[in-house]
C-alpha cells in the first residue's frame, strides 16, 4: 500500500491474508492456493523491496504461480524503469516487473476487466530487509494467484487481465507503468479494475470505489460505483460481511478523509482516472485520529493498531498469534469467494453458463418426451397382447360378437433414465376400436398422463400431458405375420428446473443456481413393430421383429428463472426429431394361472439410433442485461448402438379385464434407461 501521506497521517499500508503454516491441500477449496502463495512470499521472499534480489525472485515466483498448466492464458512480463519519487532510493532509477496474465473472452470486443495486486514490500522501517509483508501485500498477491487459478478455463464473454504489480510501495509505480501502456481504446472500453491490498490485519473487510465515484458537484456517478455495489450484493448473498468507508469526519475537520464509499492509497488510484475501480482491503475506517483507514485494528496484540511496513509486526508469527490461524484462512477464503463471483458476473461468464445449461435442459426435455411418448404407446401394445392371449391358449377373445369395442387402459410406471428423469408416471386412456377384418383392427382414443420426478438438477420436475392417439393392430389366430402401429399427438405442460452450475479450476464452485420455469411442448410420436411368429405349439410362439420409434418435440419459448436472478433467461422455441430402430427376437409362453389364461413374454433387441434429437445451439435473452445470445456447446458422442431387454407377464383376470406387468432396460450403454409398468385394461 502506498504511503504518500501528509505529516499528520500515519505512514502505513493495507491488510494481509491469513494463512495456516502447515495446511494440507488434499482437495481444492477456496483460499488454499492463495494461502500457499501468501505464506511462501512471506517466508521465502521477505525483504522483496524494489531493487532487491528478493523482489526479482518474488516476481519469478508470482509468474510461476500465475501460470496454470493446461490453460490457454497468455503470460507476459512487463519490465519498466522509473525514478523513485521518495524513500530510501529517492531520485534513483530503478527497474521492476509486472506479471500480466491474459484470459481471452469469447466476444469479439476489446473489453477487459483488470484484476491486480502488488507483490513488493516497503522500505520505510529499519530492518526492511526482514519485512515479510504478509498483510501488505502477500495477502493480496495470494488471492490474485488464486483468482487466476480458479477462473482459468471458464468461458467468459470479455477478457480478463490478472496483473501482479511491482514497485507499488513508494509511488504506485508498477500500476502507473501498466496504465501508461494502455491504448485509448483499451481505456475507453475497460470494464473496470479490481485491486487487492492488505487483507488480514484489519478488523473489517471493505470494498471501496475510486475517487471518480463522485462528479465535481458531489453527485455519485452510478457507472463508477457498480463494481463496488455488485461486490456488496454478492457478499450479502454469500453471507459475508463486507463494508464501505463510512466517511467519518475527524474532529476539527469539515470533510472526511475520503467521501463515503471511497478508498485510497493503492494501485486502483492509477486506474480511477480512466475507469471505475473497486479496492478490496481489510482495515478499520472507524479508528484513528483522522478516520483515514490507516489504523487497522483494535486488537491489543497489535501495538499502535497497525502493522503497515513494520517487520516486527507484519509477519506470520505475530499475525497468527494476534488473530488465530483461522483468521488467515477465513480472509483468503472470503475474498476469493466474493471476487471470483464478481469477476464471473462482470465478464458474463455466469450468463454464458446459464445459456449452456438451457441447451442441456432443452435436450433433457426432448429425451424425456421421447421416453414418455414410448410409454404412451404401451397401452396399444398391451391391447395387442390382450387380444393375442386367446391365440396361445384357445381362450375366447375379449369380445367375440361386436365389430366395435370401447376399452380403457390405466397404468402406473416407474421410470429411471440416467440424467433425464427418475420418477413415477400415471397413464389413463379411453379408446374406440373397429374390427376391419378378423386379423385387423383399427382404433383411436384420448390419453392423459402425469409424470412426477424425484430430485431434479437440470430437468423436468412435473410433466402433465393430454393427447389423441390412433392405432392399427394386424395379426390374429391364424396369421404368423403381425404388425402393431401407434400414432400419438400430445401437449405437455412442464414444470422444469434448470441448474446453472459453474465450476472453476480444480472443481471450485462459483455459481450454483436453480431456475424454475413452466414450458409447453407439443410431441408427435410414432411407434411400429413388424414381426413374424413361429407357432410351434398352441402355447408357444417366437420370432423376429423390427421396430421403428420416432418423436418430434416442439418446445415453446418460455421464461426460466426469477427476474431478479442474473442467470434467468427467456428461452427461444426449439424443435427436435429423434428416431431409432430395433431388430430383435421375442418368445411368448402361454400358461394357466389359477384357471385364467396368462402369458410370459421376453424380448431382446439391438437398437440403432439414427437421430438422437440433441441440439447444440440455442438463442436466449438474458433477463439481467436484456441481450440476446446464441450459444453453442460441443455434444459428447452418444451411443448409437445398444441393447434393450423386456420381460412381461399378462393375465386375463376376467372376460373383459386384462392385467399386465412389464419391465424393460437398456444394456451395453453408459446411460441406462429402465422402467417398470403395472396396468389394467377393461373392455366395455
Amino acid at each position: 500500500m502506498d504511503t504518500n501521506l501528509s505529516p499528520l497521517k500515519i505512514s502505513v499500508v493495507a491488510a494481509l491474508t491469513l494463512l495456516t503454516g502447515s495446511q494440507v491441500f488434499a482437495e481444492a477449496k477456496y483460499g488454499d492456493y492463495g494461502t500457499e502463495t501468501a505464506l511462501t512470499l512471506a517466508r521465502d521472499y521477505a525483504g522483496r523491496y524494489t531493487g532487491s534480489d528478493k523482489e526479482v525472485q518474488a516476481v519469478d515466483y508470482m509468474q510461476q504461480r500465475m501460470t496454470i498448466d493446461g490453460s490457454n492464458n497468455q503470460v507476459n512480463r512487463q519490465t519498466f524503469d522509473f525514478i523513485a519519487p521518495r524513500g530510501l532510493f529517492k531520485g534513483q532509477t530503478l527497474t521492476s516487473n509486472n506479471v500480466v496474465v491474459t484470459q481471452k473472452g469469447s466476444a469479439d470486443t476489446n473489453r477487459t476487466l483488470f484484476v491486480g495486486a502488488h507483490y513488493d514490500s516497503a522500505v520505510a522501517y529499519p530492518n526492511y530487509a526482514n519485512l515479510e509483508a504478509l498483510d501488505d501485500n502477500a495477502s493480496g498477491s495470494g488471492v490474485l494467484t488464486e483468482l487466476t487459478r480458479n477462473l482459468t478455463g471458464i468461458e467468459t464473454e470479455y477478457d480478463i487481465q490478472f496483473v501482479a504489480f511491482g514497485a507499488e510501495e513508494g509511488g504506485l509505480n508498477g500500476s502507473k507503468a501498466f496504465v501508461d501502456q494502455l491504448t485509448d481504446a483499451e481505456k475507453s472500453t475497460a470494464l473496470g479494475m479490481i485491486n487487492l491490498d492488505s487483507l488480514i490485519t484489519g478488523d473489517k473487510m471493505y470494498a471501496n470505489a475510486g475517487r471518480n465515484a463522485y462528479d465535481n458537484d458531489g453527485n455519485e456517478v452510478a457507472a463508477n460505483v457498480s463494481l463496488r455495489e455488485n461486490a456488496l450484493r454478492i457478499a450479502k448473498e454469500l453471507g459475508i460481511t463486507l463494508e464501505v468507508n463510512p466517511a467519518i469526519i475527524a474532529p476539527g475537520e469539515t470533510a472526511p478523509y475520503e467521501p463515503y464509499g471511497v478508498g485510497c492509497c493503492s494501485d486502483q488510484e492509477s486506474f480511477d482516472s480512466v475507469m471505475q475501480v473497486v479496492g478490496f482491503e481489510a482495515t478499520n475506517w472507524g479508528l484513528g485520529p483522522d478516520y483515514d483507514g490507516y489504523t487497522q485494528t483494535e486488537n491489543p496484540d497489535i501495538p499502535g493498531g497497525y502493522t503497515w511496513h513494520n517487520p516486527a509486526l507484519d509477519n506470520e508469527e505475530v499475525l497468527t498469534a494476534a488473530f488465530g490461524e483461522e483468521r488467515i484462512a477465513q480472509r483468503m477464503r472470503d475474498y476469493s469467494r466474493i471476487i471470483s463471483r464478481l469477476i464471473v458476473e462482470q465478464t458474463n461468464a455466469d450468463i454464458i453458463a446459464s445459456t449452456k445449461s438451457a441447451i442441456n435442459l432443452q435436450n433433457t426435455i426432448g429425451a424425456a418426451s421421447k421416453i414418455n411418448a414410448t410409454d404412451s404407446h404401451s397401452a396399444v401394445l398391451e391391447r395387442a397382447n390382450a387380444l393375442a392371449l386367446h391365440t396361445l391358449d384357445d381362450a375366447e377373445p375379449l369380445d367375440s360378437e361386436s365389430r366395435t369395442q370401447v376399452w380403457v387402459d390405466g397404468s402406473q410406471s416407474y421410470v429411471d433414465a440416467n440424467e433425464v428423469q427418475e420418477g413415477t408416471r400415471a397413464n389413463i386412456g379411453l379408446y374406440g376400436e373397429y374390427t376391419v377384418q378378423p386379423s385387423w383392427r383399427v382404433g383411436a382414443g384420448v390419453q392423459a398422463a402425469n409424470q412426477n420426478n424425484n430430485t431434479v438438477e437440470n430437468g423436468i420436475k412435473k410433466d402433465t400431458s393430454y393427447g389423441v392417439q390412433a392405432y392399427s393392430l394386424l395379426g390374429g389366430k391364424d396369421t404368423a405375420w403381425w404388425n402393431t402401429t401407434s400414432l400419438s399427438l400430445s401437449k405437455h405442460n412442464l414444470d422444469v428446473n434448470r441448474t446453472v452450475k459453474l465450476d472453476g479450476n480444480d472443481g471450485i464452485n462459483i455459481i450454483n443456481n436453480s431456475e424454475r420455469g413452466d414450458a409447453d411442448a407439443d410431441v408427435f410420436s410414432a411407434y411400429s413393430e413388424l414381426g413374424y411368429n413361429f407357432l410351434i405349439k398352441k402355447n408357444v410362439a417366437h420370432g423376429a421383429f423390427l421396430g421403428l420409434n420416432y418423436s418430434d418435440t416442439d418446445i415453446d419459448g418460455y421464461t426460466s428463472g426469477n427476474a431478479n436472478s442474473r442467470t434467468a433467461l427467456k428461452v427461444d422455441s426449439t424443435s427436435s426429431e429423434a428416431w431409432d430402430s430395433e431388430l430383435g427376437y421375442q418368445l411368448q409362453y402361454g400358461f394357466d394361472l389359477m384357471g385364467t389364461p396368462a402369458k410370459l413374454q421376453g424380448k431382446i433387441a439391438y437398437v440403432h439410433v439414427f437421430e438422437d434429437g440433441l441440439t447444440d445451439s440455442l438463442s436466449t435473452t438474458s433477463l439481467a442485461d436484456g441481450q440476446t445470445r446464441n450459444v453453442s456447446i460441443t455434444q459428447t458422442d452418444e451411443e448409437d448402438d445398444y441393447g434393450r431387454f423386456e420381460l412381461s407377464v399378462s393375465n386375463k383376470v376376467h372376460k373383459n379385464v386384462y392385467a399386465y406387468l412389464n419391465g424393460d432396460t437398456t444394456f451395453a450403454r453408459d446411460d441406462r434407461d429402465s422402467s417398470v409398468q403395472l396396468g389394467l385394461q377393461y373392455q366395455f
